[in-house]
């Protein structure tokens, strides 16, 4: 048995791409990505919008809210499909990327809670969403080193 000392040296892409699973899966990772770029490009139109005080028809203002909104449920559509659809190997990588996510956040909100009792200024969710997606990301990316 190899030991890691004596496996080849791999860039992180040929590490992530080893680990992709089936051409199916390549393609509903795609899907999901698009998916994820669409929800991000639509939040970030719509916060700017709505925080630029702008004088809005209330039925704009409702789009722009229901939007995003509406994406991230097809985004959410998107990755369940992307997992339920995966080869066991990548459902593993994934299960170990969404724990540790779910896990630091866990860890942030509560921790936060604290700091914010001892006179911390008020958590915001954006600060919680970036924690978990990297969080997501790092243990995907450990998950993909493990399995190689």
């Amino acid at each position: 048995m190899m030991t890691n000392d004596e496996l080849p040296r791999r860039s992180l892409r040929e590490l992530i791409q080893s680990c992709s699973g089936t051409s199916q899966d390549i393609r509903n990772s795609r899907r999901f990505t698009l998916w994820c770029l669409a929800w991000a490009l639509a939040y970030v139109g719509a916060h700017w919008t709505l925080k630029a005080d702008l004088e809005l028809a209330t039925a704009l203002v409702w789009l722009l809210v229901s939007t995003p909104i509406l994406l991230m449920i097809a985004t959410v559509f998107s990755y369940a499909n992307f997992l339920r659809n995966a080869d066991e190997l990548l459902q593993k990588i994934q299960m170990q990327g969404l724990a540790m996510g779910f896990g630091a956040g866990v860890v942030f909100v509560t921790g936060y809670q604290l700091l914010e009792a001892a006179g911390a200024s008020e958590m915001q969710t954006d600060h919680l969403l970036i924690v978990m997606i990297f969080s997501w990301v790092a243990g995907q990316l450990h998950g993909s080193w493990r399995y190689r």
